[in-house]
């Protein structure tokens, strides 16, 4: 049987092969230029030659040198189109390459998606230099990057989960039309270029007067027989000069509405166009999970429209050039012709364009799904099944931002709501890494992908975290105070009524802004407060009073890690124990530290 490659080792050879077959390329795009520029001098030379001499045998080589020269320059640009395409590739699996080393090439974190009052994307790194979203992202469009932000901030409804992960499995066996793709988006330098105006637009109506007076853009006919009839002596110039004149008042009634549209979609057209190119590539795909037919039934006369609006405005920014403006704008009202062309598109398509732009985003963000379950192989597919309650249950559980040399997992379970998981711990044991842990591989759960673990069964959560509080001098606010913002919005949300999902919690070193009396009893109030509510969680803190009430609570579980000292050296195991912490090292930190502490 033939070994399947590791993914380091696909990447590698895909990479090579582009590079080889590039290489091929950019020899066919050289000889495709030579002879282009032998079939212009041909084809100078052939018309010299028959202007001078007036041999009809010299205009008939003339006109075979232009017709080749048209061929060969079409030829030409199919080559350049391929040898980009397979630059593309090798930037694509060198980004991959990267990416398997926590090594992020890319210049997209996604801090544009972060909301401050999000309930676990700041603690839990979904975005940021070096985050889950820089970890997942393959997606080439704005369309794509917005709608794997929104994936990653929204836990999706028990059936989405179930059809994307069905379409998960499908899509990482099918990583040539993946990576082909990206390369195809790269191919056009406007994909990644924002579309809200476009949605704006296929919004807009026009008022009905305008609708009618768009049939003046016919007028240039009567401009021209006008001008021949001039030009014949027929009839005076002075006709011909006021249907000029009468032109640019119609276009002046139109410019305040066609430059704020330019102003809007300048360069939208080029989008579009790129937009185009990867739908036919969705409607040609080999896909047949029920996610992918529901989004294919979308998009079957997608390409075509699209590329037609695309045109189309890519036409209308031509007016952003003075010399075709004064030689074709104003003598065939141009503008009027792009914006009839338009008005017709957005009635016959407007209504499916938002369908249409939904489609690609989801199968962008889908390629980030798949394309990071194919980089890790070992990574499972979580089992994900609807139950009222909380349910965690996770086997080796680890960290999918930290290199699998060392990264530590551990088994955890939590099942039922009103439920507190207590860990104590010395500073840097992974009593904070662990909370992230187990909260981003649910994150990842219920973005429908695999995650980083031997096994996964959850129900669906609300994920709420308060881990990274900080003081604010805009709102003149300390960090203790933030804090009881923060746990205010989590008894807030776990209050609600009809609460759609059970909250699950990870708080860590709670009150650590407050004396030890005051963050005793505001943490064990806390705890008491949520039992009743549908929520469970974590709760990391070095109070060793608070592990031992809790120890008198049938609600609370007490786990800590451990670390200890060996030849005045600090050692951490990062595995979760039960019971209560017994060793802290902070007066052995502050010792290293070179604090005389007794």
């Amino acid at each position: 049987m033939n070994k399947i490659p590791s993914p380091a080792e696909y990447f590698e050879a895909v990479s090579k092969d582009a590079a080889e077959k590039e290489e091929a390329a950019q020899q066919l795009f050289n000889g495709l230029a030579g002879g282009r520029l032998l079939t212009f001098v041909a084809l100078v030379v052939s018309l010299g030659l028959w202007s001078n001499q007036n041999q009809p045998l010299w205009g008939i080589l003339g006109l075979i040198a232009g017709a080749v020269f048209v061929v060969l320059m079409g030829r030409q640009q199919r080559a350049k189109r391929r040898r980009n395409f397979l630059r593309n590739l090798q930037t694509v699996n060198t980004d991959e390459l990267a990416r398997l080393d926590f090594r992020f090439l890319r210049p997209e974190t996604g801090d544009q998606f972060t909301d401050p009052l999000h309930p676990y994307a700041t603690d839990l790194d979904v975005f940021g230099k070096h985050s889950l979203y820089r970890l997942l992202n393959r997606s080439r469009t704005d369309e794509g990057s917005r709608r794997l932000a929104q994936w990653l901030t929204r836990p999706a409804p028990l059936d989405e989960i179930l059809m994307r992960q069905e379409a998960v499995e499908e899509f990482k066996q099918a990583a040539d039309w993946r990576q082909g793709w990206e390369a195809t988006a790269l191919l056009h330098e406007h994909a990644s270029q924002q579309v809200g105006a476009l949605r704006t637009w296929a919004g807009e109506v026009m008022s009905e007067p305008l609708q009618k007076s768009l049939n003046w853009r016919w007028w240039p006919i009567v401009t021209v027989i006008l001008g021949v009839l001039a030009v014949t002596g027929i009839l005076s110039g002075w006709f011909f000069l006021l249907s000029i004149l009468w032109q640019g008042f119609i276009l002046k009634r139109y410019n305040a509405g066609i430059q704020d549209l330019t102003h809007r979609t300048t360069d939208l057209g080029l989008t579009l166009v790129a937009y185009a190119d990867l739908l036919e590539l969705a409607n040609d795909a080999p896909y047949q999970s029920r996610w992918w037919q529901l989004r294919q039934k979308l998009t079957a006369q997608a390409p075509t429209a699209i590329r037609s609006a695309g045109q189309w405005f890519a036409r209308l920014d031509y007016r952003l050039h003075p010399i075709f403006i004064a030689l074709v704008g104003i003598p065939f009202l141009w503008d009027l012709h792009c914006l009839a062309a338009l008005e017709k598109w957005k009635k016959e398509h407007g209504e499916e364009l938002a369908a249409w732009l939904d489609a690609l985003a989801d199968i962008e963000a889908m390629n980030s799904l798949a394309g990071f379950a194919f980089a890790n192989p070992a990574y499972p597919l979580p089992k994900v099944d609807w139950e009222e309650n909380i349910r965690i249950e996770a086997v080796e559980l680890g960290h999918p931002l930290i290199p699998a040399d060392a990264r530590v997992s551990n088994d955890f379970s939590l099942i039922g709501t009103g439920h507190t998981m207590l860990v104590t711990g010395s500073n840097m044991s992974g009593k904070s890494t662990f909370l992230r842990t187990v909260g981003i591989n649910l994150v990842l759960a219920q973005t429908g992908t695999v995650v980083c673990a031997n096994s996964l069964a959850c129900a669906p959560v609300q994920v709420f975290s308060s881990m990274r509080t900080q003081d604010s001098l805009v709102e003149n606010t300390s960090s203790f105070y933030a804090e009881l913002k923060r746990l205010r919005q989590l008894l807030e949300l776990s209050a609600t009524p009809d609460l759609a999902l059970p909250v699950f919690y990870l708080l860590d070193e709670i009150l650590k802004g407050t004396n030890s009396a005051d963050r005793h009893r505001g943490a064990e109030a806390l705890i008491r407060q949520l039992h009743p509510l549908p929520a469970s969680g974590m709760v990391s803190t070095h109070d060793l009073e608070l592990g031992e009430w809790g120890a008198t609570q049938p609600y609370v579980q007490n786990f800590h890690f451990r670390s200890d000292v060996q030849d005045g050296k600090l050692t951490f195991d990062y595995r979760l124990h039960e019971g209560i912490c017994q060793s802290f090292n902070a007066s052995e930190l502050m010792r290293m530290m070179g604090i005389a502490v007794e």
